[in-house]
């Protein structure tokens, strides 16, 4: 028995089961709509938002007037 082939069955006999890839895929799902889901609704309230929008924005913010130059 060479050691290439005694890696191999190692390898072969810690393989994943299915159910563990089942909730690997799983978590990823969860944790990928975690962190687009936001990033997807941001833009799709800047897509269909009124168009008031943005100037309700500029006249609540209280940002000081910019200094010249």
């Amino acid at each position: 028995m060479t050691f290439q082939t005694l890696a191999f069955r190692r390898a072969r006999s810690r393989a994943a089961s299915p159910s563990r890839d089942n909730s690997v895929a799983l978590i990823l799902v969860v944790m990928m709509t975690l962190v687009f889901g936001p990033v997807i609704g941001m833009h799709l309230v800047a897509a269909f938002a009124p168009s008031s929008l943005p100037s309700t924005l500029m006249t609540r913010s209280t940002g000081g007037a910019l200094p010249p130059g």
